[in-house]
């Protein structure tokens, strides 16, 4: 063994698998299973590991640790295990950034998802399972004695009528959010389920990138208060007769103004009762259309103000003001 070159030193099994951590009997499996590394043999047929070797190990042993499966890493170059490391590292300075007194509660949903593994990774981030249920056909009756925070559902297909189910599951427990992990799904479903606010990624067997996407929705930056929250449109001014007779009134005069602007009216007051009729459609739709519907009437009410002035100093005939003005 050279002093002067580390990297070039060469250690027996048990002196490997006590530098690394790892067992010499999973040691062994390990390399006939899934040839994690190659050591070479010694005269005496006896195995020999560099120090790249115990490095690799290490990583290897880390990370199965933190819940990897060996199988799906085994294969996995020195560089991207590192990196892979170093990332889970990151997260657990997360999960020990304060976050407060209150832990918080998850409710688990689908078959794949045990209770002991994703629990694990989540008590890090302050995290605790209160629930879980395989089944998400009966999962919101089952949860419905539930307090939790944050729902995490794991649904083989995506449907749009999981739209609904998702719903259902997160209000059965009190959720405030929704995690829903696919495996196979339409790009429109997905869109609509984070239309509808809910996380959505990927199903994984991994508890620790299931860890991940959680820590992701808990620090999202809440979302802004919705201006149009504060303002109610005014209901329509002009009905459809008056509207033809001002645009007609245009003819009489050198300004198209008036002609413009029952036009603007009519596309805002369609398009108001077209989102209305969307919002409609399904949970996803309901908050998106509700707030088009409102801006929609907004922008139709100040319209109907410049249409109402235009009309008054062109000396046009309009009916009655609007009760609530």
């Amino acid at each position: 063994m050279s002093i002067q070159d580390p990297e070039a030193a060469v250690y027996r099994s048990g002196v490997a698998a006590r530098l690394s951590g790892v067992r010499v009997d999973t040691l062994r499996i390990w390399e006939r299973r899934y040839s994690v590394v190659g050591p070479r043999l010694s005269a005496g047929r006896q195995r020999l590991y560099s120090t790249a070797d115990i490095r690799r190990l290490c990583l290897i042993k880390q990370l199965v640790d933190m819940g990897h499966a060996i199988g799906t890493i085994a294969s996995i170059g020195d560089e991207e295990l590192s990196r892979m490391r170093a990332a889970a590292a990151s997260f657990q300075d997360v999960r020990r950034a304060p976050r407060g007194d209150r832990e918080i509660r998850f409710a688990l949903v689908g078959s794949l998802l045990t209770v002991e593994q994703v629990g694990k990774a989540l008590s890090g981030c302050g995290g605790r399972i209160v629930a879980s249920s395989p089944d998400p056909a009966t999962a919101a009756a089952k949860l419905a004695e539930v307090k939790a925070d944050v729902a995490i559902i794991e649904l083989p297909a995506l449907r749009d009528a999981d739209l609904e189910r998702v719903a259902s599951i997160k209000g059965a427990c009190g959720a405030s959010s929704a995690v829903v992990l696919y495996r196979f799904a339409p790009s429109a479903v997905v869109r609509r389920m984070r239309m509808a606010g809910h996380a959505v990624a990927r199903a994984t067997s991994d508890p620790f990138e299931i860890e991940a996407i959680c820590l992701s929705l808990l620090h999202r930056p809440p979302e802004a208060d919705n201006p149009l929250d504060n303002f109610e449109p005014r209901p329509p001014r002009f009905d459809e007769r008056t509207l033809a007779q001002l645009a007609g009134a245009s003819r009489a005069v050198e300004c198209e103004c008036p002609r413009h602007l029952v036009e603007l009216v009519v596309n805002l007051a369609s398009f108001e009762h077209y989102s209305a009729q969307c919002a409609s459609l399904g949970p996803a739709d309901v908050a998106l259309h509700l707030d088009l519907q409102r801006a929609a009437g907004l922008a139709r009410s100040i319209i109907e103000q410049a249409l109402e002035r235009v009309a008054i100093v062109e000396g046009f005939p309009l009916p009655p003001a609007w009760e609530c003005r």
